[in-house]
């Protein structure tokens, strides 16, 4: 059994609201569900207890780009530097370290899963017609097992700084397989494709698998030049969606003349950091509008203040070498930069943003991709392609082929993410928020009585 989870993003707690131990509770108790389901062979309705159960954490898991500590650093610290010397290391210990803290109790439960902590019948003895009438139930489990568990886990491009070849990563990477009992490696970079690890590329074709986080078909979050290498995506947080919440408060701080309430402030500036959880980011200006309501502040000053802050940000991105080699991001940011100017408004932010999501606002299906995938080497022989990165769960039929004259169906997933999400209601202007969670199983051989896979997608209110 092979369960593939991506894009649950824990953070050290300094941007955005994030998932906490409740999800991975019941990522727990579906997984056992699910071990005791794969149980249940094809051949005579058997039940066999399962004895492995390997999980695939497909990227983007410890988000170590969105981290307010990246502030004020200077750019020979910053992720695209070239130089990455001590104090580069250093940040990236120190984002890691608060990124584990900040979810000790997630992770724990993560460890405890790799250390037995799933829990199966060893036996099931089924039941006469008669018994079943009697005690209502088909089946009488006996005795308890434990199957193995295996966690790996593949890097995406909030995540990419595990790839990196370099000693001072290897005591980072470490701390990380401790903390999540991960069966990775020891000493070595984190996968980004399977055919770079012989037990993940073994694992994904037992299970007739194609799967790797999906940020090398975005052009603005994945470089040419490699995933040990920093792209536009990291500059956009980071010059950006990091720093518009801590340059409005500034700028609040600054031209308030009637006096807002520190906690109102702050609780203000929180809301402004959930813009990255918007879908579609274009929803910003109604979401910013509807705080200003919630918390009663002065139009006029929020529209001031994220004026000026949009403008030494613009100024500070375009500036950025990575964004003035990708002229598509530099010239929409340059315009945005000449279109704020002094007229600026909160409905005016609209254009900006959604020129800011990078055509990330709409749906976006991987699907193409996918089928660029199963063209490769090691996807023309594959049955399902699973990537994340979207953030939009989806499941594609694709197509059909022979194999030894029977027909097999080739399946697009895509995995979504564990975050929180804000949406526009369908007949107003209301956002309405939940958490998420989507978690795909596949099975092999006869397990789960011959289904090859299992895919779940859940919501669950704030």
């Amino acid at each position: 059994m092979l369960v593939i989870i991506s894009d649950l993003h824990v953070t050290d707690g300094t941007s955005g609201e994030i998932i906490d131990e409740k999800a991975f509770r019941i990522f727990r108790s579906r997984l056992s569900d699910m071990a005791y389901d794969a149980s249940w062979r094809k051949n005579n309705g058997e039940y066999i207890p399962i004895d492995t159960i390997n999980i695939l954490l497909l990227g983007d898991i410890i988000d170590m780009i969105r981290s307010e500590k990246w502030n004020d650093q200077v750019e020979a610290n910053m992720p695209w530097t070239k130089q990455r010397d001590d104090a580069f290391f250093d940040l990236l210990e120190k984002i890691t370290n608060g990124i584990l803290e900040n979810n000790k109790k997630s992770f724990a439960i993560l460890k405890d899963i790799a250390a037995g902590g799933i829990e199966i019948p060893a036996s099931m003895q089924i039941l006469s017609e008669e018994e079943k009438l009697k005690q209502k139930i088909g089946s009488v489990a006996t005795g308890k097992v434990h199957p193995k568990v295996n966690i790996y886990y593949m890097v995406g491009n909030h995540d990419w700084f595990l790839y990196i070849d370099h000693p001072r990563m290897n005591s980072i990477r470490n701390k990380v397989i401790d903390e999540l009992g991960l069966a990775n490696e020891r000493d070595k970079k984190f996968p980004y494709h399977p055919a770079e690890n012989a037990d993940l590329l073994r694992l994904q074709q037992d299970h007739n698998v194609f799967a790797l986080h999906g940020d090398m078909f975005d052009e603005t979050n994945c470089q040419s030049t490699g995933r040990d290498g920093s792209s536009v995506g990291d500059v956009v947080v980071l010059k950006l969606l990091n720093e518009i919440p801590n340059q409005v408060k500034n700028q609040i701080e600054k031209f308030d003349t009637k006096g807002m309430s520190d906690t109102t402030r702050d609780a203000f500036i929180k809301e402004l950091r959930e813009i990255d959880n918007l879908r579609p980011y274009s929803l910003a200006p109604l979401w910013i509008s509807q705080v200003i309501k919630k918390y009663g502040l002065d139009i006029e000053l929020v529209n001031d203040s994220i004026r000026d802050a949009l403008k030494k940000l613009i100024h500070d991105f375009t500036k950025n070498q990575l964004v003035s080699e990708h002229h598509k991001v530099y010239l929409v940011m340059t315009v945005a930069g000449f279109l704020i100017g002094n007229s600026f408004s909160i409905e005016n932010l609209a254009s900006i943003i959604e020129h800011l999501s990078l055509a990330k606002d709409s749906f976006e299906s991987y699907r193409k991709y996918a089928r660029t995938l199963s063209m490769e080497e090691y996807g023309h022989d594959k049955k399902f392609f699973v990537m994340g990165h979207t953030h939009y769960p989806e499941i594609v039929p694709m197509s059909s082929f022979n194999l030894n004259g029977q027909q097999f169906s080739k399946i697009y997933m895509n995995t979504g993410t564990w975050r929180m999400l804000h949406k526009q209601g369908v007949y107003d202007d209301s956002l309405i928020s939940y958490k998420t969670m989507t978690i795909a199983a596949f099975f092999k051989d006869d397990e789960r009585m011959g289904h090859a896979f299992e895919f779940w997608t859940g919501s669950l209110d704030l």
